[in-house]
Order: C-alpha cells, then sequence, then structure tokens
C-alpha cells in the first residue's frame, strides 16, 4: 500500500512535468499561460508537500520544510513572467524582482 503511494506520487509528478512542459515551454497561448501559471505552481508545491508529509520527516523538519515551501511559492510565481512576442517564460535569478526584459528574444515584458 505505502509503496503503491509512492508510485501514484511519481506519476502524477512526471505527468505535472509533462504536462507544463507542453504548455509552458511549447504552447503559444500567453493569456492561458498567465492564467494557469499560479494554479500549477501552487498545485506542484502542494504535490510536494504531500510527498513530504508522507516520508514523515522529524515534526520539526516536517514543519520547517512546509514552511518554506510557501514564501517559495510565491516568489516563483512573481518572478515568471511570459513574453507576448515569443510565448517564453521568462524568470528572474534568485527572485529578485520580475524580469524586465524576455529571456529568449530581449523584448520588454509586461
Amino acid at each position: 500500500m505505502q509503496q503503491d503511494l509512492l508510485i501514484i506520487f511519481a506519476a502524477v509528478w512526471l505527468g505535472m512535468a509533462l504536462g507544463s512542459f507542453m504548455l509552458f515551454h511549447r504552447g503559444k497561448d500567453v493569456a492561458k499561460k498567465r492564467k494557469l501559471w499560479p494554479v500549477y505552481t501552487i498545485v506542484s508545491n502542494v504535490v510536494i508537500a504531500a510527498v513530504i508529509v508522507y516520508m514523515q520527516p522529524p515534526f520539526t523538519m516536517m514543519l520547517g520544510l512546509l514552511a518554506f515551501m510557501v514564501p517559495l511559492t510565491w516568489l516563483t510565481i512573481r518572478s515568471t513572467r511570459f513574453c507576448d512576442a515569443c510565448a517564453h517564460p521568462s524568470r528572474s535569478p534568485f527572485f529578485m524582482k520580475p524580469p524586465s526584459t524576455c529571456s529568449h528574444c530581449k523584448k520588454p515584458l509586461h
């Protein structure tokens, strides 16, 4: 039973990774990307949190990891922009601030 649950987590994670690649890196619909990016980021981090809880680390470590994931999720959403010209995602390094130019075509981001 426990091994089956871990296999399900792995299958969900692989499916999300494939879907993410197809939508966010290969897709051309920028409006759809902007709408789905926060949802995808939150759902993927909930899956990671479920795996952390499933693995049952020491309680304080588990709370620390889960608490660390909340600002990390917010910073990931905030620091990712999609280019209107080429539809590629751009992320600023170290989550400092959202990027101002596309990392692919170098055009300004809005």
